[in-house]
């Protein structure tokens, strides 16, 4: 039986994506696998012919009868998967040689670990340069929960996880979502063991016009909204329906842009009220959510002055939580001292 379970979902995709795609796992250092296949679009018969012009054995190919949605085709592989751990491979992305490698790894000699990421680094659209970037998620299973009401951990195509974990619990992923599958999965798994990322970069994430991220924009932005609800839900926090607007809108949206003084004293009492709620109840490492809390109010600062020229000189002054003052900071504070 093969170690590792590589799965990838392909629907309408991009036939040069994808030959690099599937080309970056065939040329993995890590060679004990199995790589199964799923077209989820039946009519595509183009992708059909791709895929069989490899002759790799470790290769298994399959064909949905009719649309199953990313969720969906991503359980039925777990169903039909028999490695001991589990990769999952977007159809437009690279995973870089060493990436099974170092999972398995990592996970052979953590036990405690059920699932791992890894770093990514952004590629594609070379009129955006802002996207060229690396990223690294937080390493620990206590700073990675911290983090989750505000944005997600783990890069999802980037994990490898235990099947056993997955199988004795009933983990899979949700026919309904397009978007909340990686949190909700996170989320059930923490609960039987331990999360976890490496900080190397060893997968690239392509952007592109017709990514999911973008052609349903609409439906995934109210599945981050249910999710959000749920989160608050979970831990018994309770927001007034302003606090809920900014939570949503300013807080935990990324690029959002803050022109008034008011919603930034807005995010100061939502993030110090969960900051309190949980020195209470500790449904979270204190320490860990406490500096998350902290981060954002630091970046929530940056970002109303960078958009309002808002100075928050009196935030930094009266907060609870821990402020990140980098230099960068500091010179931005400076330069808006003369306003209150």
């Amino acid at each position: 039986m093969p170690k590792v379970s590589v799965i990838l979902p392909i629907y309408h995709s991009n036939p040069k994506y994808l030959c690099q795609c599937i080309d970056s796992i065939l040329a993995q250092t890590y060679k004990d696998f199995e790589f199964l296949i799923l077209n989820d679009s039946p009519e595509e018969v183009k992708l059909d012919e791709i895929v069989a012009k490899y002759k790799d054995e470790r290769i298994k190919y399959f064909k949905s009868e009719v649309t199953r949605g990313i969720g969906g085709a991503y359980s039925a592989l777990v169903e039909r998967a028999a490695g001991e751990y589990i990769a999952i491979m977007n159809h437009d992305d690279i995973a870089l040689p060493e990436r099974l490698e170092k999972q398995v790894s990592f996970l052979e000699t953590h036990p405690d670990v059920g699932l791992v990421g890894t770093g990514c680094r952004k590629f594609g659209e070379f009129w955006r340069f802002y996207r060229f970037k690396s990223v690294i998620m937080p390493k620990s299973h206590d700073d990675i929960l911290a983090l989750l009401g505000f944005k997600c951990p783990i890069i999802h195509p980037t994990i490898m996880f235990r099947k056993s974990v997955a199988d004795e619990h009933n983990i899979r992923y949700r026919d309904h979502y397009v978007s909340l599958n990686d949190r909700l999965f996170y989320l059930e798994m923490s609960q039987y063991c331990k999360l976890a990322n490496l900080d190397e970069i060893l997968y690239k994430y392509r952007f592109h016009d017709n990514m999911t991220s973008r052609v349903q924009k609409t439906r995934i932005d109210a599945e981050q909204y249910e999710f959000k609800n749920q989160w608050l839900a979970r831990h018994g926090i309770e927001l007034s329906e302003v606090e809920k607007e900014v939570y949503f809108s300013y807080l935990t949206r990324g690029r959002a842009r803050i022109r008034d003084k008011q919603t930034l004293k807005v995010i100061q009492g939502i993030l110090e009220k969960l900051d309190k709620v949980n020195q209470e109840k500790g449904f979270l490492d204190k320490e860990a959510f406490r500096k998350v809390c902290g981060l954002y109010l630091t970046k929530r600062c940056m970002n109303a002055a960078f958009f309002g020229r808002i100075s928050a000189k009196d935030i930094i002054e009266t907060t609870t939580l821990p402020i990140q003052k980098t230099w960068l900071f500091r010179l931005n504070q400076m330069l808006l001292g003369w306003k209150k």
